[in-house]
């Protein structure tokens, strides 16, 4: 029997576990009394061959407040906030002490619900972000955790860093390194006791402007893709010389995206020749577009285009040195491409894409790919 009695004390689970109910939190919470009670269980691993446990409490002083003899391994306790210690006898088959826990120390901390009311700034502008929120309410207490989070996307957190702790009723909190994106957050707070309540809509991340410009010029060289007839005449393939320029108004700003419109004009030039002759060209487009933008971080986008225009070319022959008649066309296109874009500064940025262009000739279709880097200004 003593040996199983020492495998019995092994077996003692020597740390409390502490479970507060909500109840229990509520009714500490809307006490005013610093002594509010609260319930606890205290759990411990017993053995089944055990007759009965004692379990002996005393207070910070060494008073005994708790001497209670039960079969069971729990025991429901009203205990006030403070430091207690604990003992657990263990009796065996013939009600007699067979071996008992040493002293443990048991915490019982008062159950509070936090309760936010607000944050300052309620509205936050990603073209000037805050550095610090003030955030009012009762029962802020030290050591609580403060955490926002994105409605849409709860993945999209930060616990907030304590600047200032002015009272119960304010704290002053700040979120380092933590990017905010346009949406509407949440606001935890969580107590050290475990209790948490969660402001909602605590916080609106807004755009400060409803539209945004972008200007923007690059060089943009043109390879000629299809079809037979257009890359025969102009064989080389690669054309290096070439320009664009968009103006573009994006009017609807939401979270992870952006929607506008752009006007785009772009030049290059060709040489190519059939059997007899030189051709000379020079190309110039202008167009409207679609433009999405997918925003990534602060600075970095996926852009997508697509859209249409007229393409006007202006031909000249040279037939060995003796010009020939001019021939000058305007056709329409269609167009479609994507790029990336990159904020230097909030006001400048550069845009690296590639866009096909269709053009719509009489008796041909042409095919080109048009490489673009530019930089622009945001306004």
């Amino acid at each position: 029997m003593a040996a199983e009695s020492q495998h019995l004390l092994r077996r003692l689970v020597l740390t409390a576990v502490l479970a507060a109910s909500v109840v229990a939190g509520l009714s500490a919470q809307e006490s005013d009394d610093e002594n509010a009670v609260v319930g606890q269980t205290l759990s411990w691993e017993g053995n089944g061959d055990a007759l009965r446990y004692e379990l002996i409490i005393d207070d910070a002083s060494g008073k005994e407040i708790y001497h209670q003899s039960t079969e069971s391994t729990t025991a429901d306790l009203r205990l006030k906030p403070g430091t207690y210690r604990y003992q657990i006898q263990v009796y065996n088959v013939l009600d007699q002490v067979e071996s008992q826990s040493g002293w443990q120390d048991l915490v019982v901390l008062k159950a509070e619900i936090p309760g936010p009311k607000k944050i300052d700034p309620a509205i936050l502008y990603l073209e000037n972000p805050v550095l610090k929120f003030h955030v009012q309410g009762i029962l802020l207490v030290e050591g609580a955790q403060y955490k926002i989070y994105r409605q849409d996307k709860p993945d999209i957190s930060a616990v907030g860093q304590v600047v200032a702790h002015t009272s119960d009723q304010e704290v002053e909190l700040q979120f380092p390194d933590f990017e905010f994106s346009y949406g509407d957050y949440n606001l935890t707070i969580q107590n050290p006791g475990g209790l948490k309540h969660t402001l909602k809509n605590a916080l609106a991340v807004r755009y400060e402007k409803p539209v945004d410009f972008h200007f923007s010029a690059g060089y943009a060289p043109l390879v000629v893709l299809y079809d037979d007839w257009y890359r025969t005449t102009w064989d080389k393939g690669f054309y290096p010389l070439g320009a664009d320029a968009r103006l573009t108004v994006m009017f609807l700003k939401k979270g992870d995206y952006q929607i506008g419109a752009e006007l785009e004009g772009g030049a290059w030039m060709q040489t190519g020749g059939v059997e007899q002759a030189t051709i000379n060209s020079q190309y110039f487009t202008g167009g409207v577009n679609l433009v999405y933008s997918w925003l990534l971080t602060k600075q970095w986008r996926l852009m997508a285009r697509a859209g249409g225009g007229l393409m006007a070319g202006f031909h000249a022959f040279d037939y060995q040195g003796t010009p020939g008649t001019a021939w000058n066309s305007v056709d329409p296109y269609a167009s479609a491409g994507g790029g990336v874009y990159y904020a230097i500064f909030k006001f400048w940025y550069v845009e690296a894409d590639v866009g096909l262009i269709n053009g719509f000739g009489q008796g041909y279709m042409a095919g080109l790919l048009q490489p673009m880097v530019s930089t622009g200004l945001s306004f």
